[in-house]
């Protein structure tokens, strides 16, 4: 390995270390106590090391939420490509969804705009976003009759899930439902989205 490789390697070792102590400090103390001093004293380095790689905060949250996007959109993937069934194909993304939700939390507020994260811009939507829902909407075409197939009302479907999912998510996460009754929770969410597909299909 040349001088040049070695030190890209390095360069993206330490990133990823930065990103990684920012979730950790975000899951003991909540994101709005994450700051560019703190996350320099966690990987022992000075401030204007963490500098160099993020100019802000903001920034930093910003490369989270891209690769909170990443990883979703990895999961989704596998579970489309599992499921040639129509309606199960929707339930195992679902499960995807839920699944990447509780195992990466801190990403999952960060991509949200939840935990405290204020660092929202409904006027940019990511690529990576838009991807999510392509995915959903290209699944749900599939179960809804052709004459329901159009755009618009596909989109609007879509959004109802995603709705329900996060709203379940949300409740959970600000202790509105508490988290023992997690797993309830899942089952009433996907009682809620066979219903309906089942209202959908017979549309």
């Amino acid at each position: 390995m040349g001088v040049k490789e070695r030190r890209d390697r390095e360069r993206l070792e330490l990133k990823q270390a930065i990103l990684s102590a920012a979730r950790e400090i975000a899951a003991t103390e909540g994101w709005p106590e994450v700051t560019i001093r703190k996350v320099a004293e966690k990987i022992e380095y000075s401030p204007p090391t963490i500098y160099e790689y993020f100019d802000s905060k903001e920034a930093l949250l910003e490369e989270e939420t891209q690769e909170a996007f990443r990883l979703l959109l990895a999961d989704l993937e596998a579970a489309r490509s599992a499921h040639p069934d129509p309606r199960e194909r929707i339930r195992a993304m679902g499960q995807a969804y839920w699944t990447f939700v509780w195992r990466y939390p801190e990403l999952y507020q960060v991509m949200s705009g939840l935990g405290g994260v204020d660092f929202c811009q409904p006027d940019k939507p990511h690529e990576q976003g838009e991807q999510v829902m392509r995915l959903f909407s290209e699944a749900l075409q599939a179960v809804v009759p052709p004459a329901h197939r159009n755009v618009e009302e596909v989109t609007s479907k879509v959004v109802t899930l995603w709705s329900l999912f996060h709203g379940f998510i949300a409740l959970l996460m600000a202790g509105r439902i508490p988290m023992a009754e997690r797993d309830h929770a899942m089952h009433l969410a996907f009682q809620a989205v066979d219903d309906l597909m089942t209202a959908w299909g017979a549309a």
